[in-house]
């Protein structure tokens, strides 16, 4: 953490996660106590967040083995359907009573789970559940292809979106190329924020340092060559493109790991020890000075 704050950081989000064994698995697997991410665990991190004044988001996560993920989750009845809710619903207010506790300063009531969103009765049942419970921010972390097609922003206090945007299929694509192609998304995304009157903020954004980082980036192969240029330029694009515009509220970057000697293969997607980090510290410290 002292090193994000170094870097000029100002939020983080931090993730415990829920399992489900299959898409249509009605019952969530979470123990508070067992895995990773404690509760006691999540309080101190908060703390030591607060302690360097980086405010925190608790996003929880609904995990599936791969290749599945939560927006593979979709069931066949009313029944399943009801009972998936249920369990999901037991879930996210765990962590609301847990980020009302510790005074975490965001929440992100689901992430991705976009199979379900259609479902917006359910939905506004859960959010106005959690609003009991809870009393900061609330967003949803859509994809690419929910986003625009969720009832319930108005329920919420942001709108936010996993920004894996597609942008150029190359290698090493050129910054015009990066710039080109975010501006349908850009103008996508300032349609969205003015006809809901809520700020947008990118709940994930993120590029592996490989060849076509800057595409597909989940199907990425493990195997793909290092492209670290490539990941600063995706970083450079997304500050110079998006950063300025009105509507846009922030950006939470998958992903930075909490252990220092934790870490994943050179090509993957954390900035660490990458000119990628040093894209985010000029940008953050330009902020920082107000300009």
């Amino acid at each position: 953490l002292r090193h994000l704050a170094a870097l000029g950081v100002n939020w983080i989000s931090i993730t415990p996660f829920a399992f489900q064994r299959a898409p249509r698995d009605t019952a969530l697997l979470w123990n508070p106590d067992r895995f990773e991410e404690t509760d006691d665990r999540l309080r101190e991190a908060t703390a030591q967040a607060h302690a360097l004044e980086i405010r925190v988001m608790l996003k929880p996560h609904v995990w599936l083995q791969p290749p599945h993920w939560p927006g593979s989750i979709e069931h066949d009845s009313e029944s399943e359907r009801r009972a998936w809710f249920q369990s999901y619903r037991e879930f996210i207010l765990h962590y609301a009573a847990l980020a009302e506790n510790a005074r975490i300063d965001a929440l992100c009531v689901g992430n991705e789970l976009e199979k379900t969103t259609a479902r917006e009765a359910d939905w506004r049942e859960i959010i106005a559940s959690v609003r009991r419970v809870y009393h900061g921010p609330l967003t949803y972390g859509a994809t690419t292809s929910e986003a625009d097609a969720i009832k319930f922003w108005d329920a919420l206090d942001f709108i936010g979106v996993s920004a894996y945007y597609p942008l150029v299929e190359a290698p090493s694509p050129s910054r015009a190329d990066l710039a080109a192609a975010w501006r349908p998304h850009r103008a996508r995304l300032g349609a969205l924020a003015v006809r809901w009157r809520r700020p947008v903020v990118f709940t994930e954004i993120g590029y592996p340092s490989a060849d076509f980082g800057a595409w597909k980036q989940w199907e990425v192969p493990r195997d793909a060559r290092v492209n670290r240029e490539l990941q600063a330029a995706a970083y450079e694009a997304f500050f110079d493109d998006v950063w300025p515009e009105p509507w846009f509220g922030g950006a939470y970057w998958w992903k930075w790991f909490s252990h220092p000697d934790a870490g994943e293969p050179e090509n993957q997607f954390e900035p660490k020890g990458k000119p990628a980090e040093g894209v985010l510290e000029k940008h953050y410290r330009k902020e920082a000075r107000g300009g």
